[in-house]
Order: C-alpha cells, then sequence, then structure tokens
C-alpha cells in the first residue's frame, strides 16, 4: 500500500513501534514488524520506493525550497533513525550509512533475505532428517518441535498434520505398530495427545526389555 506525503510528520521510536531487533537470523519476523508497522502508520511508501521524493526546490533556479521536500525529508530520516535503532549493534553501520528509508530497507534486504532463505532450508533439512535414535522420546519430541518453532519464526510454519508425519517416519522400527495404529485412527491426531501416546509405547518397550533381561 502506497502511502502520501502530507504535512503531518508521525514520529517512531524504536522501542515501541519495532521492539524485536533485528539480529542475523532473525530477518523474516523483524521485515514482517517492519511492514505491519509503517502499514499501520501509512508510512510503508517510504521503504518500498512508491512515495516518490519531491523536488527540492520549486523554482528552476533553485533558490525557494520545496515544502513538500523539507516535510518528506524529516519523515524520512525519522524512518531511518527508528530503523537503526531497531537493529543490533553489529548490523547497525549498515543501516548508518543508508541515505534514505529505501536504500536502508535495500541494504538489508541485500545483506540478510538470502540467509534467511538458506536458514530456512537448512531447518527443513534438518526436520525431514532426524531420526530419533537413541532419544527418550521427550527429548526427540522437544527437539522436534524446537525446530518447527524456529521455522515459524521464519515465517514458514510447518502444520501439526506435517509435523507428526516427521516424527513418525523417524521413530524407528520398534515403534511401527503404534505408528499403524495411529494412522487408521478415526480421529486425526493432535501434537498436543502424541507425547502421551508415544510415552506409554516407549514404558511398554522398556518393560519389555526389562522382562528379556530376567
Amino acid at each position: 500500500m502506497a502511502s502520501t506525503t502530507t504535512n503531518e510528520i508521525i514520529q517512531l521510536n524504536a522501542p515501541t513501534h519495532f521492539p524485536i531487533k533485528l539480529t542475523t537470523i532473525n530477518f523474516p519476523v523483524w521485515r514482517r514488524q517492519v511492514h505491519a508497522t509503517l502499514v499501520g502508520l501509512n508510512l510503508l511508501g517510504y521503504i518500498d520506493g512508491s512515495t516518490k521524493e519531491p523536488t527540492e526546490y520549486t523554482d528552476p533556479a533553485r533558490t525557494v525550497p520545496n515544502p513538500r521536500h523539507l516535510t518528506w525529508y524529516s519523515q524520512d530520516q525519522i524512518i531511518v533513525g527508528a530503523l537503526l535503532g531497531s537493529c543490533t549493534d553489529t548490523i547497525q553501520p549498515l543501516v548508518s550509512s543508508a541515505t534514505t528509508a529505501y536504500d536502508a530497507r535495500q541494504r538489508l534486504v541485500a545483506s540478510y533475505a538470502s540467509a534467511s532463505r538458506g536458514r530456512i532450508i537448512s531447518l527443513k533439512a534438518k526436520l525431514t532428517k532426524n531420526p530419533r535414535g537413541s532419544r527418550s522420546i521427550a527429548i526427540y519430541l522437544n527437539d522436534m518441535r524446537a525446530i518447527a518453532d524456529d521455522l515459524a519464526l521464519a515465517q514458514c510454519p510447518v502444520s501439526d498434520d506435517d509435523l507428526i508425519v516427521y516424527i513418525l517416519t523417524q521413530l524407528g522400527e520398534d515403534y511401527n505398530s503404534i505408528i499403524s495404529a495411529i494412522r487408521v485412527h478415526e480421529k486425526p491426531m493432535s501434537f498436543g495427545e502424541l507425547p502421551e501416546v508415544l510415552t506409554d509405547h516407549e514404558r511398554q518397550l522398556k518393560g519389555v526389555d526389562e522382562l528379556h533381561r530376567l
């Protein structure tokens, strides 16, 4: 949504308007925060380029300053300052040398958007290739949930149904019987129900092992 330049200048405060600070790994979440806030304030055009910079002067001799340009520049620099304040120390130098809010946004996208995509690919690969091995059910489920949470933070959420599939297919042969039971279950199982079912089966397996040792 393009914004329009008016005589009203809107003040921005980084801790208030952009409380999530940009780090090297949370660009998608930070960008969503900035986008939503600026849309709400009708200022998005300053960072997406749709609010064009007015001419600096109103006369050919460049002697009469254009008040619309003064307003635009003031608002633009307020946004630059807020963006700067919403970045961590290591990222601030990238924004501090930007001349406009649009320039600042372009620099950040160029530097961190590709890194964010790479992180999403890495997390997805980890989720699909993460066999339980010797981990307990509780630890394994926590690990898988943590990966899914990281994907959600990267604006790439995994549905509970898909997460359950990834979990069940990597439990190991000892869980084949319970997996079959879950698959034919009349009502789809939620992620919240999964720990109890799998932990109960884990206890049964441990009980069998103990009997074999007697």
